[in-house]
């Protein structure tokens, strides 16, 4: 294997007590890599001067916000910087008020972890609980600083104590260092030059641990983990891409798909500035199939051989950052790689308090900054790793209402890989004999998959009726799946919970492209209220899906309310309801929007119709 340690930009984590430094040592180790504008630390100066300030290096940080256009590349949660050796990133800069919670996110994709301690002050108990949670999302290996040297007079024997002081506390959290440095972030002292004041310390600086560490070794001797980060259309090509976590994917791999379990052949690699006939841990990659697949972001590949399990009860260690308590009948947001799913915390066996590491009697729930041991289950099979075994692909946080109130580790002990469920290796889809272009050729139209969304009362069935006729008239091949029709059969027992809305759509997606194949307009009259969950569907056959929203306010809906459901809905009668109780997502960018507010019906059913023939026309005899 080439070695490619130079084309990783690691990402790097910092951590420590709010007054400790970061921000100041982020600011100098930039300066002394010529990464600011030397104009710009000239002003800074000049102004700190003028008000009487002391000079302070954190001052570049918020400067070079305002500096993104003219060629910094930096943003609130990356700061990229270059070394003699290759590129880094810092992840979630300091300064945020709630530092640990934006941590979470950052840390759970770090490649290195740096903890920073004030020698003058000594270690305090938010640095424990950084610590703590440094283990706790795997990173179990940090570079200490130990900064304001000049505090102290550089006195060895104080840096020697608090040195100590905090190697015995990492022990006891099974955390080990890469490098213990003194360091001023003032003075630029051993952060990248060798620092005059402290003669007494010969061993590296900070950026040459940085250097010198070997960030994908480990990580490509584990099996293929790449989690799926988007998926483009370029041309002809659906083009996947994503950062390989673990292992190392080649030319030609049979590549293992979860949660679906599919497995198809890697066709080829789409990467800049040139290909490569491999990419190990570290690395970005693009890649395309030989087979079109339904594939999806948070997605897992992986080789067949030692694949992630597919679980949806399963423990787990969480390291609780809410004031608010944890409800057990509440659904959470668990974000795990790339991947977003909805799960509920069913138990709590233990709680751990990370000031002292003792532990609490049991008690129903968490409080702040304490650790606990849980159940966790989704409605969803997860693909995920036992942290022990995968680090990488073994973590995840948890948020309520777009707040991080938790990260975690995967324990799966004793539960079971369920991955059986959704097993596919033995089901192989059949080739058709009549291809959709025999059946256009036949039916005079191409096939496609009209997604009608909007609130409910908005026009959508009325709309498909009537354009369903009209088509029809004219000798299309077309037919309507309706929302309301498709609950009583193929999808009868769903609720209109999160989970249930994502199948419910899954399932009429799916019929959708059965009709399309067959050579059908398909008109879907759907609520569809999630912009994820429709993107799914277009994923589904990108090339005939088209988006049509039905426009009108939630106020005119209410006032046309024919069925009676908003009424029922605001009296509490019905649960979870478009609008009212559940979120409705505007398409950002629909195909065509019918605004049955401003243009009547019937001009509502010609503009869709015209559209239709106008995208999938007639075509003629041959």
């Amino acid at each position: 294997m080439s070695n490619t340690q130079d084309s990783i930009i690691p990402k790097v984590v910092i951590v420590g007590h709010v007054d400790h430094g970061k921000s100041s040592m982020i600011g100098r180790l930039m300066y002394d890599l010529n990464e600011v504008p030397e104009q710009k630390y000239s002003e800074l100066k000049a102004v700190s001067e003028k008000r009487g300030m002391e000079f302070e290096f954190a001052f570049l940080l918020d400067a070079l916000q305002a500096e993104r256009d003219q060629g910094i590349t930096i943003d609130t949660t990356q700061i990229f910087f270059k070394t003699k050796k290759r590129k880094y990133v810092f992840i979630d800069a300091p300064g945020h008020k709630e530092f640990i919670k934006n941590m979470i996110t950052g840390a759970s994709s770090a490649d290195i972890a740096i903890l920073i301690v004030d020698v003058n002050e000594g270690l305090k108990e938010q640095t424990k609980k950084h610590a703590y949670l440094l283990k706790l999302l795997g990173l179990n290996r940090v570079i200490c600083l130990f900064n304001k040297m000049d505090m102290i007079n550089y006195n060895q024997h104080k840096f020697l104590k608090i040195q100590k002081e905090l190697e015995i506390f990492l022990r006891k959290i099974n955390v080990s260092t890469i490098s213990s440095i003194p360091i001023t972030a003032k003075f630029g002292d051993n952060i990248v030059f060798r620092s005059k004041n402290i003669n007494w310390f010969d061993q590296k600086t900070f950026c040459e641990v940085l250097d010198d560490y070997n960030i994908s070794d480990t990580e490509n001797k584990l099996p293929l983990r790449l989690p799926v980060q988007d998926i483009y259309k370029v041309g002809n090509k659906r083009v996947i891409v994503g950062r390989v976590e673990s292992g190392v994917i080649k030319k030609n791999d049979e590549l293992f798909f979860l949660p679906s379990s599919e497995t198809v052949q890697l066709s080829s690699f789409e990467a800049w500035p040139k290909k490569k006939e491999e990419y190990i841990a570290g690395e970005n990659v693009a890649i395309t199939l030989k087979e079109q697949i339904f594939v999806d972001k948070g997605n897992l590949i992986s080789h067949l051989e030692n694949s992630p399990k597919l679980m949806n009860t399963f423990e787990a260690s969480l390291f609780w950052l809410s004031e608010k308590k944890l409800n057990f009948t509440k659904k959470y947001l668990m974000k795990i790689n790339t991947g977003e799913y909805n799960i509920s915390v069913t138990e709590v066996s233990k709680i751990i308090n990370t000031n002292n590491l003792s532990s609490k009697k049991l008690s129903s729930v968490p409080e702040k900054n304490d650790v606990c041991e849980v159940i966790i289950h989704s409605q969803q099979l997860i693909p995920m790793d036992d942290f022990k075994i995968n680090q990488k692909t073994g973590r995840f946080c948890l948020l309520d209402e777009e707040q991080i109130i938790a990260g975690g580790i995967i324990n799966l002990g004793n539960f079971p890989d369920q991955k059986h469920l959704k097993s596919t290796k033995n089901v192989k889809p059949v080739n058709f004999s009549v291809t959709e272009i025999d059946r256009a050729q036949r039916f005079n139209h191409r096939s496609a998959i009209i997604w009608m969304t909007g609130l409910s009362g908005s026009g959508k069935s009325t709309i498909a009726r009537e354009v369903e006729r009209k088509l029809f008239v004219k000798g299309f091949n077309v037919f309507i799946l309706d929302g309301d029709n498709l609950r009583t059969g193929v999808n009868r027992g769903l609720g209109f919970t999160a989970e249930d809305r994502t199948e419910n759509i899954r399932r009429t997606a799916e019929v959708a492209k059965l009709f399309a194949q067959a050579g059908f307009v398909v008109l879907v009259s759907l609520i569809s209220p999630y912009r994820s969950e429709r993107k799914k569907a277009r994923d589904i056959r990108p090339e005939i899906f088209k988006q049509i929203y039905v426009k009108a306010s939630l106020d005119e809906c209410k006032k046309r309310d024919v069925k009676g459901l908003y009424a029922k809905a605001l009296s509490g009668e019905i649960d979870n309801f478009t609008g009212i109780s559940s979120p409705y997502e505007e398409p950002k960018t629909p195909d065509l929007t019918l605004d049955t507010i401003k243009e009547s019906i019937d001009e509502s059913v010609i503009k869709l119709e015209n559209f239709i023939i106008k995208e999938f026309g007639i075509l003629k005899n041959s």
